[in-house]
């Protein structure tokens, strides 16, 4: 194919077209071959030309909207799977299949506090090697916050030392 056949598909009735291509579901390799062109290449025009992109991302947004108003309509219809689908999507906290016992929440919860730790050690540890680090006391404390197997290493090589 030419080059140039971009430009074809940057007036606004192509735009709407390709608006109109995706709105009715097709993909993008889909939509490459009815225009006539390989699916890489409308990958670049997408990322080149940004009335392409706009045109293919509204399309889409619109049948998302077709969608989600068709199952909203179905559930208010008293549709028993369009209302448990829609109130699983749309209050998970409240309806969700997966109910965490309170051990379970604790334990999440503990799990978080960890990892946050860990990144703040991380983060100071980063600052000492940068030079980024206000004070020693910093170094004291990290050094102090080391695993339980350093302890036990050097414990192992002062009784070497010593015999």
């Amino acid at each position: 194919m030419a080059k140039g056949v971009y430009k074809k598909w940057l007036e606004s009735d192509n735009l709407l077209l390709l608006q109109g291509w995706k709105y009715k579901g097709l993909t993008d390799e889909q939509i490459a071959s009815n225009i006539g062109i390989a699916p890489r290449t409308l990958e670049r025009w997408k990322n080149s030309y940004s009335q392409i992109c706009q045109a293919l991302k509204k399309g889409k947004e619109h049948a998302n909207y077709a969608v989600e108003n068709a199952l909203f309509k179905k559930a208010i219809d008293g549709n028993t799977t369009a209302m448990i689908f829609w109130l699983k999507n749309n209050y998970r906290e409240k309806y969700s299949d997966s109910q965490k016992t309170p051990l379970e929440e604790q334990l999440t919860e503990e799990q978080i506090r960890r990892a946050e730790a860990d990144a703040d050690v991380a983060r100071a540890k980063a600052d000492i090697l940068t030079g980024s680090a206000g004070s020693n006391e910093s170094t004291i404390i990290i050094d102090d916050i080391g695993d339980d197997s350093d302890d036990s290493e050097s414990e192992s090589d002062d009784k070497q030392d010593n015999n």
